[in-house]
């Protein structure tokens, strides 16, 4: 009978959530992509989706569960995420095959930009790209991984852009507000070192997106000229984990992470402050006055709810936000096809040739 009763809850859930994202695609906030597959390749996908996301659960999450029961005592929590920590960042802990990023690292200054008339290579008037700050998920705790500095350098050869990982000091050790301060530095020093604004794009994947937006609202309340544009990938906003999302993926295999350890890493990151806080969870923050956010997550992602919700309040807030969504099997963009690379790529590439507007003196 309990059994019977989820699958009616569940049933209700995915009408509540189609029924949200019709709005959103009424509006033209929203819009879904499907990967064109046979019935036996999406099957043949769904399943090594769920393989991936078993091995993932059992080499990092198993981990983090293990951090998990030393949480009684934070030198005991600290030390044994700080063990992970290196076997993550060298690939030792990696989930699925990748290869060794060249030509992105740690965030280092460029030049300032050349202002001119000869077009560059994308097309655009003036002589210089615009220059992407990305910040990349871990959960709070974790460094970049060299999967997603594979990510990030495909991305970044894909959309002729200079993208900049900014890094940033990692809790336990360095609680909230830390993260986005350090990002907020990094900002403000391009702006100091000659570069404007509007030259500048942020981006973002899962925890890295409430860093991103928490030292939007930070720069906003310093008066501080915002960049061009956003771009988040499967962004997670909401520390509180009140999205449906959070409930429907940690009970089935469609994402590999639970609420459980996404509660986890959440305290280790906020530790005192209350987990509906908007610096840190931006679902609660007014979006009026960003700027234009362009979104791309999977409807299988834990976060799904997150990225509704940012679309919502984007639409009654006059944040102009845009919703892609696929129903890929797999967690974000680190893991998705090479097709839903291309077009998700697109999607970027379109949305900085519109949100850019390079000085022209």
């Amino acid at each position: 009978m309990p059994h019977a009763s989820m699958t009616a809850n569940s049933g209700i859930l995915r009408t509540y959530t189609k029924q949200r994202l019709a709005v959103l695609e009424a509006a033209d906030i929203a819009r879904r992509y499907s990967v064109k597959a046979n019935l036996l390749k999406r099957s043949v996908d769904h399943l090594l989706a769920r393989i991936e996301n078993g091995v993932i659960e059992r080499i990092l999450i198993s981990r983090l569960k293990t951090a998990f029961r030393h949480a009684d005592s934070t030198t005991a929590a600290e030390l044994h995420i700080a063990q992970m920590r290196g076997g993550y960042e060298s690939g030792a802990l990696e989930t699925l095959p990748s290869f060794t990023p060249r030509g992105i690292g740690a965030f280092s200054r460029p030049q300032p930009p050349r202002h001119g008339n000869a077009p560059d290579r994308s097309g655009h008037p003036s002589g210089n790209r615009p220059v992407v700050l990305y910040v990349a998920g871990g959960g709070f705790i974790m460094p970049p991984s060299r999967k997603q500095k594979t990510m990030i350098q495909r991305l970044a050869e894909a959309i002729d852009c200079e993208i900049m990982l900014v890094t940033h000091r990692l809790a336990p050790e360095n609680p909230f507000p830390s993260a986005p301060e350090d990002f907020v530095a990094r900002y403000t020093g391009l702006l100091e070192d000659g570069y404007d604004a509007r030259d500048i794009f942020f981006a973002a994947d899962t925890a890295g997106a409430s860093i991103v937006l928490g030292a939007v609202q930070m720069l906003q309340h310093d008066d501080v000229e915002l960049p061009a544009g956003m771009v988040l990938f499967a962004p997670w906003c909401d520390l509180s984990l009140s999205g449906w999302s959070y409930i429907t993926r940690s009970m089935t295999s469609q994402s590999p992470f639970r609420m459980e350890t996404a509660a986890f890493c959440a305290r280790l990151y906020l530790q005192d402050e209350p987990v509906t806080t908007p610096l840190a969870s931006p679902i609660f923050a007014d979006q009026s006055g960003w700027p234009p956010i362009l979104i791309h997550t999977s409807e299988n992602d834990i976060h799904f709810d997150d990225a509704i919700r940012m679309a919502e309040n984007g639409r009654k807030q006059g944040c102009d936000v845009r919703l892609n969504y696929w129903d890929s099997p797999r967690h974000h963009l680190e893991r998705l096809s090479a097709e839903v690379h291309a077009q998700s790529a697109g999607e970027v590439n379109a949305f900085i040739n519109r949100c850019w507007k390079p000085r022209r003196d």
